[in-house]
């Protein structure tokens, strides 16, 4: 879905799959009853939304949001991308047409007759989450993409359930992340790789000229996952049967031929104008503690999902730091529903990454790291929730309340 800021939505949900269900629009900031709620789910029939997009240009997705089955409905395949675009964004002139290319990224288990498998067992819901065995983009396996020796815009989308990437290219090729969840960041950061957990989109610039040679692989590189106590080396005697999170592999193949047919990419110092508030601009500190209790699952602040439970309550208008802290033995990526927020710090030596220093609906935080995100509420007054973005960890009440009043 593709459309332009100020838009008024009109769009019918039908719901004929046998499942109730309902539609999130991740990172978009609308009223309480067109967010998804899974309270609002529904069995069959139809359900209709209607808002205005009143957001910055951005990568944004929809996905079902229903109680306990959100990770089966989204492995299915019901995601998909929602890009927004503004006069701001027009200007710099990016990368557009078949130079601009959306990736969503997913990992899926197959079974040898080429079917897809989604069987978690509880031990996978408590722990790693459901990651599968092979690498889809776009739906493909093993998939390439002919383009030409010029400066591509990749807008790339972990659609995993579960799993994190650390997206580069061979070679250490390096690029421009131009934009995260919720749109431009103030300027241009290059990098050589970026670790993207679930729910979290980046924009980035890719320069495929000037290589030695006509082919290169978009890959997942290592990288260490902290035990916060060592159980995350349990994870395979605990029933997962797909690669390790942490593990490396190839992505996507770009296989590059042809003459350059494009215009001059040339990005200013300042890609776009952001007010983010600050720190001594806060109503409150809240802490979100992430904690696992053994047999009943990953909670929030001591308590897992009810569907009608108040657990925060937070005064429309109001700017708060929310302190995310990961007292459990996996990685958490926390999605906030009716807001963009921008990350203040974390703990230990990660330190932020390039994306995390625009706008962002969803931040990962690491075994033993507190990670402190600040954010103005003022969308709708209503019931909205905030969760973890590991599918399966959410569909196991990893998810809590959130009243805007």
């Amino acid at each position: 879905i593709r459309h332009v800021k100020g838009q008024e939505l009109n769009i019918q949900f039908t719901n004929n799959i046998g499942q109730e269900s309902i539609i999130h629009w991740h990172g978009l900031i609308v009223p309480p009853e067109m967010d998804g709620h899974p309270k609002d789910a529904i069995s069959g029939g139809a359900y209709d939304y209607e808002f205005s997009l009143n957001q910055r240009a951005g990568t944004y997705w929809y996905h079902p949001h229903p109680h306990r089955i959100t990770g089966e409905q989204v492995y299915r395949g019901l995601a998909g991308f929602f890009i927004i675009e503004d006069d701001e964004e027009k200007a710099l002139n990016l990368p557009s047409g078949n130079y601009e290319i959306p990736l969503v990224i997913q990992d899926r288990r197959v079974s040898d007759s080429g079917q897809i498998i989604y069987n978690p067992s509880m031990p996978e819901r408590m722990m790693t989450g459901f990651l599968g065995d092979t690498i889809l983009v776009n739906g493909a396996p093993s998939p390439y993409h002919e383009v030409e020796p010029g400066v591509y815009r990749l807008r790339v989308l972990n659609g995993s359930n579960a799993r994190i990437y650390n997206v580069a290219f061979q070679d250490d090729l390096s690029f421009m992340v131009i934009g995260t969840d919720g749109g431009l960041l103030p300027e241009a950061i290059e990098t050589n790789e970026l670790l993207m957990a679930p729910g979290e989109r980046a924009d980035i610039l890719v320069d495929f000229s000037g290589l030695k040679k006509n082919s290169i692989h978009l890959i997942s590189k290592p990288f260490d996952v902290p035990s916060g106590g060592g159980m995350m080396g349990m994870q395979n005697m605990m029933g997962s049967s797909g690669p390790e999170q942490g593990t490396g592999f190839d992505l996507m193949e770009f296989r590059i031929d042809g003459e350059s047919k494009q215009e001059s990419v040339d990005l200013p110092g300042q890609l776009s104008e952001s007010t983010f508030p600050e720190a001594s601009s806060a109503d409150r500190t809240r802490p979100i503690r992430l904690d696992m209790q053994m047999m009943n699952g990953h909670t929030i602040n001591g308590r897992q999902f009810e569907m009608e439970r108040v657990d925060e309550r937070v005064e429309q208008g109001s700017t708060e730091i929310w302190e995310f802290i990961n007292n459990s033995n996996v990685p958490h990526p926390m999605h906030v529903h009716a807001v963009q927020f921008k990350v203040l710090d974390r703990s230990g030596s990660r330190g932020l990454m390039p994306t995390e220093t625009g706008w962002k609906d969803t931040v990962l935080v690491m075994p033993d790291e507190t990670v402190r995100v600040i954010m103005n509420f003022n969308a709708p007054k209503g019931l909205y929730v905030f969760h973890c973005h590991n599918l399966e960890h959410e569909d196991n009440g990893m998810m809590a309340n959130l009243q805007i009043e």
